[in-house]
């Protein structure tokens, strides 16, 4: 199946689960979500034998500080069919939360912990969030686009 076909595949199955479906300059197939169907999608993608995304190749996020919202980013990757989406879910910057996938992909548990560390992003329901790099009495999120420098980060000499 190409990334088209995958997109139009998705568009199709989950026309009630989706706010959109587009395939990016890089041909890739990108569907965005909203956070109160986020599992439920990834549970899907994961089950159905049509998609069997049965691993969880990375999950990161992007911070739009002005458009007040940190972007969700987890690149699935089936197997069995040799294909691969992106799912991006939006959270509000001032508290972003976003459920999480853990009960999909155990891969979840790390990647998500990182996303918490350096940008602040709450997993609900997540089994082990705490800081993974940072100290956990740290006050910031390194990768936010706003982050200062404090003194704390030592810059190599």
């Amino acid at each position: 199946m190409t990334n088209e076909e995958l997109k139009s595949k998705i568009e199709v199955d989950f026309k009630d689960e989706i706010l959109s479906a587009v395939i990016s300059a890089q041909k890739e197939a990108i569907i965005t979500v909203a956070p109160d169907r986020y599992v439920a999608l990834c549970q899907k993608l994961h089950d159905k034998g049509e998609y069997f995304f049965n691993h969880l190749s990375s999950l990161t996020a992007v911070d739009y500080p002005k458009e007040n919202k940190i972007t969700v980013v987890s690149h699935l990757w089936s197997y069995k069919h040799f294909h691969q989406v992106t799912i991006k879910v939006d959270a509000d910057r001032n508290n972003p939360k976003v459920p999480t996938l853990e009960n999909v992909w155990k891969s979840a548990n790390w990647f998500e912990r990182e996303v918490f560390d350096l940008y602040g992003v709450v997993f609900e329901g997540h089994s082990d969030l705490r800081r993974i790099m940072m100290p956990d009495d740290y006050k910031k999120f390194p990768l936010r686009k706003d982050f200062a420098d404090d003194g704390f980060i030592v810059k190599p000499s």
